[in-house]
């Protein structure tokens, strides 16, 4: 029997946090009954945090996305 793998994810409050090249997960909140939802997931490119945004090359889809830090909770994954 394979062991499954588990990560460890820490919430980041402030995009400073962030580096380049740090695998991070985006999630929304969909309701008080519900865990949040990853939206997003992928190594950061660049950050911006006076207008908080960071960029992520998005595993899913492989292209640049920009992920809004005042619509969803940003998770470093480990």
């Amino acid at each position: 029997m394979l062991k499954e793998a588990t990560t460890h994810t820490v919430r980041i409050r402030a995009i400073s946090q962030l580096h380049r090249g740090d695998e991070i997960e985006a999630r929304l909140s969909v309701g008080p009954a519900y865990d949040d939802v990853v939206i997003r997931r992928g190594r950061v490119q660049e950050t911006a945090p006076g207008i908080g945004v960071v960029w992520i090359m998005d595993h899913a889809s492989g292209m640049r996305k920009a992920i809004n830090t005042d619509e969803c909770s940003v998770w470093r994954v480990a």
